[in-house]
């Protein structure tokens, strides 16, 4: 993964940033709320009138989406890079009466994630492939996601065909300016035939004015 953004998000001043960014801007406090809702619809699809029982959060930030998760998982596992992040992540979650705090915290890159195979009932990741700047690490990233999901792998990327992407790359023609970091939806059918997941959804956050798209992933030999 890109070393400067590392660096970035595990400082003290990224993670403040970070924390903040939300309520910073208008247009990211309509994404927000925008993707609180996207996502809510998403899980109670996948629970279907049932509580999962463990579920990964990664990366997690500062629990942005930790309450939502709660909502439809009995125990939460929040994962990031930044140590500072998983810090203010716990502080958020203790001083909310809502929602106990997760069930565990840890510092792990997406590249290579600490766990065995198939321990979560469902894997969360969002906005972080389009962090990535090597292709075969975007593909050794979603490859992790599938590989700990005993169930449910739910992880938004960059979509090569979105139509914000596609009018970044005529302007390329003209401009100076630098490709997305993004994958196509025959990357994404690959990776999931390679690791026995069927694509049950992918749904763009913004059909025009965003290129982010959430894929909704489930295993096939899954019993139960």
């Amino acid at each position: 993964m890109d070393k400067d953004i590392l660096d970035r998000y595990d400082s003290t001043i990224g993670a403040t940033r970070y924390t903040t960014k939300f309520k910073r801007h208008l247009t990211e406090r309509v994404n927000n709320r925008h993707e609180q809702r996207l996502l809510r619809r998403v899980l109670r699809t996948i629970a279907d009138g049932k509580r999962l029982e463990l579920a990964l959060d990664l990366p997690c930030g500062y629990g942005r989406l930790y309450p939502i998760l709660r909502e439809f998982t009995d125990q939460v596992v929040e994962g990031d890079w930044s140590s500072h992040l998983l810090r203010i992540a716990q502080e958020y979650q203790r001083e909310d009466g809502l929602y106990s705090p997760a069930a565990g915290y840890v510092r792990a890159t997406a590249l290579a994630m600490p766990f065995s195979d198939g321990i979560f009932d469902l894997v969360l990741s969002i906005r972080l492939c389009h962090h990535i700047s090597e292709y075969a690490e975007r593909l050794q990233y979603v490859r992790e996601i599938l590989r700990i999901s005993k169930q449910w792998a739910v992880f938004t990327y960059f979509d090569f065909h979105s139509v914000k992407n596609q009018v970044r790359e005529f302007r390329r023609r003209f401009i100076n300016k630098s490709p997305k970091w993004t994958l196509r939806t025959s990357d994404i059918q690959e990776l999931a035939n390679e690791a026995g997941f069927d694509i049950i959804r992918l749904i763009p956050l913004s059909y025009f004015f965003s290129g982010h798209r959430y894929a909704v992933l489930r295993r096939r030999d899954h019993r139960g």
